[in-house]
C-alpha cells in the first residue's frame, strides 16, 4: 500500500518536472531574449523622482520618495488617500487579484464547501508558476484551496476557486464567468479603471486595474477577519484525504510576515504579486491606534516593494490622526430642533429624534485642527433610508470622510410606549415595518410606532381631509342643475317675504304705539287748557 503510493507520488513528480522543463526552457528563453538587457535596479531609482500627487496639495505632509511606478495609501473606511503616486495609472496586478478572488468566495460560499479541481483550472496555468501541486479531480476544501491561494499564491488554486463562486452563483463554473463576476463585484466597490479576465492574475493584456481601484478591493478585504488571517499566515498544511493523497505545505513569500525579515508589527495582511510585465506588486493592510490603512505598490523591484509599503505605513501613521465629527461638530447641532425632540418624555425617552452618527470620524494631518476643514450638506433621496442628509467633509480639497444624520441611533425607526388598558389590542406585529408593533416585556405590553411614516401618514390623512372639506365647501355654494337653481331662488323668495312680512308687521306695531304716545299726549294738553281756564 505504501509502495503504490510512494510510486504514484513519484511518478506524478517526475511527471510535472518533465512538464516545468519543457515549459521552463521555452519561458526562460523568451525572457532572456526580452529582458536580458534591461536594468531593472536603475529604472527603479528613475522611478524615484515621478512627481507624488500628495505632495501637491497645500498643509498635505510630505510623503516619501519611492521606487515603485504607482502607489497609494488609503485609510480604510473613510477611503481617504493620504498618499498618492500615480494612482490612476492602469498597471498589472499580478497575483494581488487573487484579493478579489478569495473575498468574493469568503462572501459566497461555505468555508466548508468542497472544490473539485477541474482540468482546465489544473491545466491552464503554467506548471512554472506558483502553485500548490494538485491534480485534476482532486478534492480539497474551500478553506484549505483560499489559504493555497492566499498563502502559497497557488494559480491552480485560483482558478478552482473562481469556478466554485460562480458555481455558488448559480453560473457556469467557468474563468470567464467568475471573471464577470469580478468585474461586477469591482464596479459595485467603485473601482473605474479596471478589468479582470482570470481569477490568478496571470498576465494579460485585458487584466489590469490601478493603485487606486486596487485600495478600494483592498478596504473590503482587509475588513475581513478571515481574510485577514489567511493573508497573514506564513504557512499552511493540507494534509492527506482519501480525496487529496498528498501531505501539501504552501509558503508564503510575502517578508512582511511574523517571523519574516521585515515583519511589520501591525499588519492586518498582505498579498504579494510578480509577473515580467508587472514586476513585484504588493497590497497590504495595517492598523495602529485605531487607524486602518491600505497600501498598494505597483512595479518595484525586491524586496524594494516590502520596505516602499512599510515607508508609507509609517508616513501614514505618524503624520495623520482621526477626529471623531461627534466630538467637534457644532455647526450642525441638534439643539435647534425642538419640534422633533421628546424630552417632555411624549414618546417615553428623552433622546432627539434626529442625530448626528456618532461613530463617523475624519481624517486630517497631524498638524490640523478640525475648524480647518469645509463641509457641505448633501440630503438623502432615498425615502426607506434611515439617513436624512450626510455631511462631507474636506481639507485642501481632499475628501476626507463624513458623517450622516439619522434618526436617533438609539430609535432608529421606533419609539416605546407603555400600553395602559384602554390601548386598543388591533396592533399586530405584521404592522412593524409598516407603523406600529405590539411586544410583551416583563410583563407589560409596549407599542412601537414607526414615527417617520406615522408623521408622513398624518400628513397625508390631514391633507385628505382639507380636499374634502374644500370640495364640500365648493358644493355647498354651487348647484349645477337648473331644477336646483329654481328651487334655490324660491327658499330665497320665500325667506324674502317672511322678512317682509315681518318688518310690516313691526312697522304696524310702531305705528300703533305713535298713535298711542299721540292720543295721551292730546288729553293731557285738553286738562292743562281746562284747569287754566278755571284758576
Amino acid at each position: 500500500m505504501y509502495l503504490k503510493q510512494f510510486f504514484q507520488k513519484c511518478h506524478k513528480g517526475l511527471t510535472k518536472l518533465l512538464l516545468s522543463s519543457v515549459l521552463c526552457s521555452t519561458i526562460t528563453f523568451s525572457s532572456i531574449t526580452a529582458y536580458a538587457d534591461v536594468d531593472y535596479e536603475a529604472e527603479m531609482e528613475n522611478r524615484k523622482s515621478l512627481p507624488i500627487q500628495s505632495n501637491e496639495i497645500a498643509g498635505w505632509p510630505e510623503g516619501p520618495a519611492i521606487g515603485a511606478e504607482s502607489a497609494i495609501l488609503m485609510e480604510m473606511n473613510t477611503h481617504t488617500v493620504l498618499y498618492a503616486k500615480n494612482i490612476d495609472e492602469k498597471m498589472f496586478p499580478a497575483s494581488t487579484t487573487k484579493i478579489l478572488t478569495c473575498l468574493l468566495a469568503a462572501q459566497n460560499c461555505d468555508l466548508n464547501d468542497k472544490v473539485t479541481f477541474s482540468k482546465a483550472a489544473v491545466y491552464e496555468v503554467p506548471r512554472d508558476g506558483s502553485n500548490m501541486g494538485i491534480d485534476e479531480g482532486e478534492v480539497i476544501t474551500l478553506e484549505q484551496a483560499m489559504y493555497g491561494v492566499l498563502v502559497g499564491s497557488a494559480n491552480e488554486a485560483a482558478s478552482a476557486v473562481g469556478e466554485h463562486v460562480a458555481a455558488c452563483l448559480g453560473k457556469e463554473p467557468t474563468a470567464k464567468a467568475f471573471a464577470s463576476i469580478m468585474n461586477e463585484k469591482a464596479k459595485e466597490l467603485g473601482c473605474k479603471n479596471t478589468h479582470f479576465v482570470n481569477a490568478n492574475g496571470l498576465y494579460d493584456e485585458n487584466h489590469y486595474t490601478t493603485a487606486f481601484d486596487l485600495a478600494l478591493i483592498g478596504c473590503e478585504f482587509f475588513n475581513n477577519e478571515i481574510l485577514c488571517k489567511m493573508s497573514s499566515t506564513p504557512n499552511y498544511n493540507i494534509p492527506p484525504t482519501t480525496t487529496q493523497p498528498d501531505d501539501i505545505w504552501v509558503n508564503s513569500k510575502n517578508k512582511l510576515l511574523k517571523t519574516r525579515e521585515l515583519a511589520y508589527p501591525y499588519l492586518l495582511g498582505s498579498k504579494t504579486g510578480f509577473v515580467s510585465q508587472s514586476r513585484q506588486t504588493l497590497v497590504s493592510g495595517a492598523e495602529k491606534d485605531g487607524m486602518k490603512l491600505v497600501c498598494v505598490v505597483f512595479k518595484e523591484e525586491t524586496p524594494y516593494q516590502f520596505e516602499d509599503t512599510v515607508k508609507l505605513f509609517q508616513y501614514g501613521f505618524e503624520n495623520f490622526k482621526k477626529l471623531m465629527v461627534d466630538d467637534y461638530e457644532t455647526k450642525y447641532s441638534m439643539d435647534n430642533m425642538d419640534l422633533f425632540d421628546t424630552g417632555s418624555d411624549l414618546f417615553g425617552d428623552s433622546t432627539p429624534l434626529m442625530s448626528m452618527e456618532s461613530d463617523s470620524y475624519i481624517i486630517v494631518p497631524s498638524t490640523a485642527e478640525f475648524e480647518d476643514t469645509v463641509s457641505k450638506v448633501t440630503y438623502s433621496k432615498e425615502v426607506d433610508s434611515n439617513v436624512i442628509a450626510t455631511i462631507e467633509y474636506s481639507y485642501s480639497n481632499v475628501p476626507i470622510g463624513n458623517c450622516d444624520i439619522m434618526f436617533s441611533s438609539s430609535l432608529p425607526e421606533q419609539f416605546a410606549f407603555s400600553s395602559q388598558d384602554e390601548t386598543p389590542a388591533e396592533f399586530s406585529s405584521e404592522a412593524a415595518n409598516s407603523s406600529i408593533e405590539e411586544e410583551t416585556s416583563e410583563g407589560q405590553n409596549v407599542i412601537f410606532i414607526n414615527v417617520k411614516k406615522v408623521i408622513m401618514g398624518i400628513l397625508i390623512v390631514a391633507g385628505i381631509i382639507i380636499l374634502i372639506m374644500i370640495f364640500l365647501s365648493v358644493l355647498s355654494s354651487y348647484n349645477f342643475s337648473p331644477r336646483g337653481q329654481s328651487s334655490k331662488r324660491r327658499k330665497q323668495r320665500i325667506r324674502d317675504n317672511r322678512i317682509a312680512k315681518k318688518n310690516a308687521k313691526q312697522a304696524a306695531k310702531r305705528q300703533r304705539q305713535q298713535m298711542k304716545r299721540n292720543k295721551k299726549a292730546y288729553k293731557k294738553r285738553k286738562h292743562s287748557r281746562f284747569h287754566r281756564t278755571y284758576d
